[in-house]
């Protein structure tokens, strides 16, 4: 039986969301191929968002990048961690490799571990990524402000090359010399219940505008939430509990409503740039107020995502975290609906394709390369 193992980093919500998007794509559309999840992500989000047949193993196989919160990186603690999680890579490798052997994986996915695909290839197993960007482009830049961690990015890059090729996402960075890749649509989850339903649930009026604060895993450190109070016109919905009472925030127990939906209903979101917020914004046409989260090399990938396909407007961290919305919230209302439109059904695609390759049908040509 075709079984497919699908190892998702845990940094941010970003990788879970596409990843989840896919599988479960997969269990609808090709039901005789079994599938697996081993990841450091949050355990509430696969418990919301994963088909109930798919297990899901923890276990931490990549750092991503360290973060105070949404907008601040730790860039020398990054490859410091990472370093640290090179002294176990042996151990860690060996063990990955026998339990795939031992499962009868037919195919590693991955979005986007480095040492999975090392794994794969030590237990002669095919293994794909699916991303748009790989950590060893993400350390690179690290490494042009951190000098002294060679030895990390030499490791990252190694075990890609042992990758057999990429189902590559929109918004992509520069992928690992001389390996396949396969351009996917956009990977986005959309809203399940109308605008109308997400609103009477939260007892919002017609006439009132909702804007959803979104800060993924990490959330938003020195936010003087008290502000919002004076956008009397606004009611704000978030996830994470406010520092103190404030009347028109609806704090959500996270799961209360599936986010997709919650994006969906929202006339505004409120973030950082993130995969998983702009696709889902994308995806259910909902305009865009972001801020900066640093020199993250993803970021302008996403910021010329949002110019294209979304209705979007930049703030500054200083007036995000001040509170100080409502001008930019009114600006944003006024936005042309955006020339260009962004297929949305990268998850079929993807889980067609791996539903083939888990089968042992042909697979990547080396004619694919860019």
């Amino acid at each position: 039986m075709p079984k497919i193992r699908y190892y998702i980093s845990g940094h941010g919500l970003g990788h879970a969301s596409r990843s989840c998007q896919i599988i479960n794509t997969l269990r609808r559309r090709h039901a005789e191929v079994a599938v697996e999840v081993v990841s450091d992500a949050h355990p509430w989000f696969f418990e919301g968002f994963l088909d109930g047949s798919v297990p899901v193993r923890a276990r931490r196989l990549d750092i991503g990048v360290v973060q105070r919160d949404s907008l601040h990186m730790d860039e020398g603690a990054t490859l410091r961690a990472y370093r640290q999680l090179l002294a176990g890579r042996e151990a860690l490798l060996a063990e990955e490799a026998a339990s795939l052997r031992a499962a009868g994986v037919t195919l590693v996915v991955a979005d986007i571990a480095p040492l999975a695909f090392a794994a794969a290839a030590a237990a002669g197993i095919t293994g794909v990524g699916v991303a748009n960007f790989t950590w060893d482009w993400i350390y690179e830049d690290l490494l042009s402000r951190h000098g002294g961690f060679e030895d990390v990015l030499a490791s990252v890059r190694a075990d890609y090359g042992q990758a057999a090729g990429f189902l590559r996402l929109p918004f992509a960075g520069v992928f690992p010399a001389a390996l396949p890749v396969e351009d996917l649509p956009l990977v986005a989850r959309r809203a399940q219940r109308s605008a109308e339903e997400v609103r009477r649930y939260l007892g919002v009026a017609p006439e009132q505008r909702l804007a959803l604060i979104s800060f993924g895993g990490f959330g938003l450190a020195d936010f003087d939430v008290s502000a919002l109070e004076r956008l009397r016109d606004w009611v704000f919905v978030s996830e994470t509990a406010p520092a103190v009472p404030v009347d028109n925030l609806i704090r959500l127990v996270p799961g209360a409503l599936a986010y997709p939906s919650l994006v969906g209903a929202a006339d505004v979101v409120v973030t950082k740039p993130g995969y998983g917020i702009v696709s889902e914004a994308i995806a259910n046409d909902t305009a865009v107020l972001y801020a900066s989260r640093g020199e993250f090399r993803e970021q302008a990938l996403l910021v010329e995502g949002l110019r294209r396909y979304a209705r979007s407007r930049f703030i500054d961290n200083a007036k995000l975290l001040s509170g100080d919305w409502g001008d930019d919230l009114e600006a944003l209302l006024r936005e042309p609906a955006p020339a260009q439109e962004l297929p949305c059904d990268g998850d079929r695609v993807a889980a067609d394709r791996l539903a083939t390759l888990a089968r042992g049908a042909a697979g990547f040509s080396r004619e694919e390369v860019p």
